[in-house]
Parts: C-alpha cells; sequence; structure tokens
C-alpha cells in the first residue's frame, strides 16, 4: 500500500514537459555515446546475444551487424593485426589474359588436347603417354557410345597420334624403311597401292640394332608432280612410342638438330629432312554409319572466289589442269553414301572447307543420310586427287594468323539486324585431309566400326569439334576405343612384345596389386586357394620358357604377325590344314575366345588345355591350400603385439617430456613381407593347376555385338603344338582369377 502525501511535503503543484527534457538532455546524450563507444573489455561481436553470433565474425566484418562493423574495424586495427584483402572474384581471375597464362602454365608438365577445356568439364580425364587424354564421359553413356557406333556416329580426339614427316629423295626413304620395316608381313612403303598417295596403310616398325618390334604406324605420301624430285610421307605413330621411334631415328640415322630452325622440331642427317609436327596437325576419327551425314552437314566445300587467299587459288588452278574430277567433286557424290563402308577402303581425300562456326545449327541437331545415289560412287580419280595444301608448311603458319577469334565472331553477329542471318563477311578457308577406315573385316560383322578420320590445322581443332558435336556426333574417349577395338576382334596396339606394351602391362598390374591391398583382409581373394599364381601379371616370358622344348629362359619374345602364317594356323584349328606348322619357341600367337555357354571373362584370366571329359562336362578346379596362412597369422599377431607395446612406450615417454620417433622402416618392411606372402613370386605357371595353361587373356568381357561372352589374349607356340594335336583343336577352357569354374570357348586366331 502506497504512502500518501503528508502537508509537509513541498510537491510542484504542475510539471513542465519543456523544462524537463532541456535539463535531462545533456544526460541523455551522454548515455548515448557510452553505448555506442566500448570502454570495456569486450569486443564488438561479443556484445552481441549469442543466438546472433557466428564463428567467421572474428574475420568477416560482414557477419556482423552494420552498426557494429566500424567499431570490430577499429578493435581489429588497435590489436596490430593486418586488414585481409578481399580476393579477386572469380569473374576476374577467369579473364581471358589471366586464364591463357594459367592453363600454359598447367601445360608444362604435361601436354594437353587441343580439345582439353570442353572435355574437362564432361569426361573423367586420366594422365598417359605424357597427355591429358579423356578416359570416358561422365554420364552413364557405356551403351549409349555402343550404339553410336552402331547406328549413329561417334567421334574421338585422337589427336594423341604424333605426326613425323620425312622428305628427301625416294630412294633414300625406302632404303631408310627397309632396315625398319619387314616387307613379308604386309604391303611395304614403297608398294605401288601408297606410292601415288591416293591410298593411307599401316606398318610396323621395328628396331634396325635388335629387330625389336616398336609399334603399329600409319602412314601416307604426298602425291608426286612433275616438277618436284623430292617426295614426302607423314608417319602417324602413338604417342607411347613416339619418343623412342624418334630416338630410333637420331641414333641410327645421324639425324641432327637443323642450325636454320631455332627450335630442335628439325632434323637432317644430309639426305633426309625430319619433322615433328606434334603441335601443327591434330586428328579427330568418326565411327558409325552416320559419319557421311555429320561431315556433310558440318563441312561446306568452298568455291572459288577471286577475294580468297593464294594458296586456295593455286590448290584450284591445279585442280582444274587434270583431265579428271576434282576431290570436290568427289565428295559431293559422296554426300548420297548410306554409310562410310560403300566408300573405297583407306581412301584419302582432301578438302578445303569453311569456317563451320558459320554453319553452327541453333540447337543440337541429329545428321540423317539423303537418299543413296544409284550411280554410286565409282568414278575416276585425279592424279591430283590427293593432293592438299595441308602438306605445306607455309599455309599452316599463315592459317594462323588469318583466324577470326570467336569474341570477334560473335560481336559481328550482335550488329545483325536480323539474328540468325549470315554475315557480311566471308568465312575463313582451311585446309583438311579426310581418311576412310574401313572397319571390322569379319564377313559376319564386316564394316562395324568404319568411319573417317580428319587431319586438320590443331588451331581449326576446336571450332571443328565443337561444330561435328552440334550436328549429332557423340563424343567418345579412350575407354570407347577400346571397346571398338575389343568388339571388332582386334589386337590393341600396345603389342606384348613392344617396350610401350611392356610399360603398359607394368602399370595396369600395379594399378591392379595396389587396389588389392587397400581392401581389408576379409574382402581380399586369397588365390593360392583357387590355383592361380600370378593373378596381376602377364608372365609371359616364364610361360614360354615352361612350353619350349629346350627350358631356357626366354630373355626377348615376339608376337606372331606373318598372315600367311595365321591363315595356316586358323584352318588347322578346324582341321582344313593338314601339314605341319613350324613356330619359333619364343613366339605369341593372338587369338579370341568366345565362349559357348554362360560365364564372363576378365583381365587377366587364364587359357588352358582341356582333358577329353571336359568337352561333356565344363570342369572344375578342385580346393587348395594356402601354405603362407598360418605365417600371415602368426605375422600380423606379432606385429599387433609390437605395435601395442610402441605405443605404451611412446605414452610413457610424452609424460617424461621426451619424444620417440616412429619406426617406419620397420613397418615398411612388415608391409613388404605381408605383401609377399600374399602375393608370392610365381615359380612354376603351365602346371600350377589342374589343367595345363596355354596363356593369358588381355581383354575379356561381354560383347554386345556377338551377344556372347568374348576374350582376347595371347597363347605360346609350344602350346598351339599341343594344342592342334587334340580332338577339338579349336576349343580350351578359361577360368577368372577369382573362381574355380572353368568355361568351354571357341579358340579362333586374330589376323590383322
Amino acid at each position: 500500500m502506497s504512502e500518501t502525501p503528508t502537508e509537509n511535503d513541498d510537491l510542484p503543484q504542475y510539471l513542465t514537459l519543456e523544462k524537463i527534457a532541456i535539463a535531462r538532455c545533456r544526460e541523455i546524450q551522454v548515455m548515448n555515446k557510452n553505448i555506442n563507444t566500448s570502454s570495456g573489455v569486450k569486443l564488438a561481436f561479443q556484445k552481441l546475444p549469442r543466438h546472433m553470433r557466428r564463428r567467421a565474425m572474428s574475420h568477416n566484418v560482414k557477419r556482423l551487424p552494420r552498426r557494429l562493423r566500424e567499431i570490430h574495424l577499429s578493435q581489429r586495427k588497435k590489436s596490430g593485426l593486418p586488414l585481409k584483402s578481399k580476393r579477386p572474384s572469380r569473374k576476374y581471375r577467369r579473364r581471358p589474359s589471366n586464364l591463357n597464362s594459367e592453363y600454359s602454365r598447367r601445360q608444362r608438365r604435361i601436354n594437353w588436347l587441343q580439345t582439353h577445356i570442353w572435355h574437362a568439364k564432361r569426361f573423367h580425364i586420366v594422365e598417359k603417354w605424357g597427355y591429358k587424354i579423356p578416359y570416358c564421359p561422365c554420364d552413364k553413356s557405356f551403351r549409349a557410345c555402343y550404339r553410336a557406333t552402331i547406328n549413329h556416329c561417334l567421334i574421338q580426339d585422337i589427336s594423341y597420334y604424333n605426326c613425323l614427316e620425312l622428305s628427301g629423295e625416294f630412294e633414300d626413304i625406302i632404303n631408310l624403311f627397309k632396315r625398319l620395316t619387314d616387307p613379308t608381313l604386309n604391303l611395304s612403303i614403297g608398294a605401288k597401292a601408297y606410292l601415288g598417295g591416293l591410298r593411307e596403310g599401316s606398318t610396323t616398325i621395328f628396331r634396325p640394332d635388335t629387330r625389336r618390334a616398336v609399334g603399329a604406324v600409319y602412314f601416307h605420301w604426298k602425291p608426286p608432280r612433275s616438277d618436284q624430285q623430292t617426295r614426302k610421307i607423314w608417319l602417324w605413330c602413338h604417342a607411347a612410342f613416339h619418343i623412342e621411334l624418334l630416338d630410333i631415328f637420331l641414333n641410327n640415322f645421324d639425324f641432327k638438330p637443323s642450325p636454320e630452325s631455332d627450335d630442335t622440331k628439325i632434323y637432317f642427317n644430309g639426305t633426309i629432312t625430319l619433322i615433328t609436327n606434334q603441335w601443327n596437325l591434330s586428328r579427330f576419327r568418326l565411327h558409325g554409319p552416320l559419319s557421311n551425314a555429320v561431315l556433310r552437314n558440318t563441312f561446306k566445300v568452298v568455291k572459288y572466289e577471286p577475294w580468297q587467299p593464294e594458296w586456295v587459288k593455286k590448290y584450284f588452278e591445279e585442280t582444274w589442269s587434270e583431265p579428271f574430277c576434282s576431290s570436290h567433286e568427289y565428295w559431293e557424290q559422296l554426300k548420297s553414301a548410306a554409310s562410310p563402308n560403300e566408300v573405297s577402303p583407306h581412301l584419302i581425300l582432301p578438302l578445303i572447307i569453311s569456317d563451320p562456326r558459320y554453319n553452327f545449327p541453333p540447337k543440337r541437331t541429329k545428321s540423317l543420310p539423303t537418299d543413296s545415289n544409284p550411280n554410286g560412287t565409282d568414278i575416276a580419280l585425279s592424279k591430283n586427287f590427293s593432293d592438299s595444301p595441308l602438306w605445306c608448311q607455309n599455309v599452316r603458319k599463315e592459317l594462323t594468323k588469318t583466324k577470326i577469334s570467336t569474341a570477334i565472331l560473335n560481336k559481328l553477329r550482335e550488329t545483325l539486324l536480323v539474328p540468325g542471318t549470315d554475315l557480311l563477311e566471308p568465312p575463313a578457308s582451311f585446309p583438311i585431309i579426310l581418311v576412310q577406315r574401313p572397319g571390322a573385316k569379319n564377313a559376319k560383322f564386316r564394316g562395324y566400326g568404319s568411319g573417317w578420320d580428319i587431319i586438320l590445322p590443331s588451331v581449326w581443332a576446336q571450332p571443328t569439334w565443337l561444330a561435328l558435336i552440334m550436328w549429332g556426333a557423340r563424343a567418345g574417349g579412350l575407354r570407347d576405343n577400346d571397346l571398338i577395338s575389343f568388339e571388332s576382334g582386334s589386337q590393341n596396339n600396345l603389342y606384348p612384345d613392344t617396350i610401350a606394351g611392356e610399360k603398359e602391362e607394368n602399370e595396369i598390374s600395379l594399378k591392379c596389386k595396389e587396389t588389392f591391398f587397400k581392401l581389408p583382409v576379409n574382402k581380399r581373394t586369397n588365390f593360392a586357394k583357387f590355383r592361380i599364381c600370378s593373378p596381376f601379371k602377364w608372365n609371359w616370358r616364364m610361360l614360354l620358357m615352361e612350353w619350349s622344348l629346350t627350358c631356357k629362359v626366354v630373355k626377348d619374345f615376339f608376337v606372331l604377325r606373318d598372315r600367311i602364317v595365321l591363315k595356316n594356323i586358323r584352318d588347322a584349328l578346324v582341321k582344313k590344314y593338314k601339314e605341319k606348322i613350324d613356330l619359333l619357341e619364343n613366339c605369341l600367337v593372338p587369338v579370341q575366345i568366345t565362349l559357348l555357354k554362360k560365364g564372363l571373362c576378365r583381365q587377366f584370366s587364364i587359357i588352358c588345355l582341356p582333358q577329353d571329359q571336359d568337352y561333356v562336362k565344363e570342369p572344375q578346379e578342385p580346393n587348395s591350400n594356402d601354405v603362407y596362412e598360418k605365417q600371415r597369422k602368426t605375422l600380423r599377431k606379432q606385429h599387433k603385439n609390437l605395435l601395442k607395446k610402441l605405443r605404451k612406450r611412446r605414452i610413457r615417454g610424452k609424460k617424461k617430456g621426451k619424444i620417440i620417433p616412429i619406426d617406419k622402416e620397420m613397418l615398411k618392411n612388415y608391409t613388404c613381407t605381408m605383401r609377399k606372402l600374399w602375393l608370392p613370386e610365381p615359380t612354376m605357371i603351365r602346371k600350377s593347376c589342374t589343367r595345363e595353361i596355354l596363356g593369358f587373356v588381355k581383354h575379356g568381357d561381354f560383347s554386345f555385338l556377338t551377344g556372347k561372352t568374348k576374350a582376347i589374349g595371347y597363347i605360346t607356340s609350344g602350346a598351339l603344338i599341343k594344342l592342334l594335336t587334340m580332338k577339338c583343336a579349336n576349343q580350351v577352357l578359361v577360368r577368372n582369377t577369382n573362381s574355380k569354374q572353368y568355361r568351354l570357348g571357341t579358340l579362333d586366331v586374330i589376323l590383322d
């Protein structure tokens, strides 16, 4: 209950609000100043309630309310900490000037393809052979890429194939290649089919000193002219053995860097000039029946105009001087071909096309073929048919200067009154060379994988690639290249008897071993119980030694490439060839196996010799014991106890202020010992299981083309001779490394 005022209290009868506000104005100003200024020990963000505080407030002032930002900055400045500079925006960092310098820096360690930026956003990229190579698309497109090779068009950038240009007297070039090739295996480089420059050929290069294979190369000659005495030839070699092949030329044929050139890309030995066109030329590969339709829509052939460059005018003048049709007229007739398989095999077709960026469709469009030409494509070819300005180095240099950038082209399109109409400025021109690929030669699937190779200047690679994609071509990678090779039943370009092939096998083996040892112990396959002594390695030398009659150590071996001998072996497998086949003991025979029933073949699977009862019922490998199992468990238990002791010792040392280092050498020795116990070195391969081992599978999977499981591999020559004496010489057993079940399959010899 409040007290009532008495008579003695002196209280005013009324209050004047204005006088009270004036009297208290000073006090209010002082109070506001004390609130806004920090006179205590708290920081600015500590004045906030706990539910408004954020962890990033200490280094990011924008996390604070606006009224506290200045206080926070002044406190940070007084504390002596430097103010954090603002990071440049992503738009600034990706400016063309900075971006190009960054790309150049990143290419010092490893080479990029011209289409690398496009692939890097859409593909898984792997580092192989000194390049960043697209492996497979990021989307699930394994079957889609197969359908593209069957019904549509699949495109690949194979610019990791490097071009070597040799120029000189014809006899000197032929004599050089006589030391590097074997004319008995196939048509030689000097064959009449190739000398005119109308066909592309392939041959295998051998080392001139040891006759060991280097690898298969593509080649084509520049067409001869009456006014020229020298000849030119291009060699397209795989990046895996490009350096090896270049070293062979430099060390065995006395090629020296030319003093006229600033770099070392031009070499001369007195009679022949060697030029490396690694960065001047690119190569695309198209597979599928719609390759013709995609090329027809993408490439617009240039017609003669007076404003065109001199090299274009010169090309047309030389073409007009011939009595037959030009390559441009021939291309107009090829447009109506339903499939590339209808074209003459390995045909070389030079064209001059306009800038494909002028011909972009509004959106990605599928190219479809037109009606087939009833007259066919069998027309006469001119002598100058395959001559192209792309052979001239001065023309390639001029193309880098005359190409208009995409930014300038877009600015020109902005000035158009009606969007989508043609630009007034005429498009630039550049030469290309089309090379026909016949595809598989199997009678049942003839023409699978047929298409075109496009050879073009590197400066025009990316615009051409985008145009081909926009007109319906599906991009593929290295995985799809292996798929096409597997489906067509051909060997990989890196043969096991080459240095590049052996290096590739070692890399695959090492990668599989690392994957195996990353698994926990209870998830690892115990190969000893499956009687697989070499699960992650193609041990060709030991297998050849065990199948040889002398049992000598095999240092060098080779893959059988003689087509006549291979054809005789194929006939002998089906009992059509009765004569005896003589093979060297250090020889591998390429084979293809198709399983008769269910089952799946994988990499490193073993090819075995069947017994009489195996033709009725597929056998199964009996159980086997692991002799190292107890030793591994004992060693593991000892190692665990040792680790516990060392941990306790470190804890005691830490309490006393001592630091006891970890014995890394002991851990390394333990890991090495355990790996040897899991995967011991093989001492015997041929009779390591109940069925004798003939060879190994290099690539095995389900074939979409045949609808069956198929495998490609090699068997030894000694095993083949014994196989020919069997009742069913064309049937063998195949077993995966993680299975005890044998599968019966039909064996055939690979000719190509």
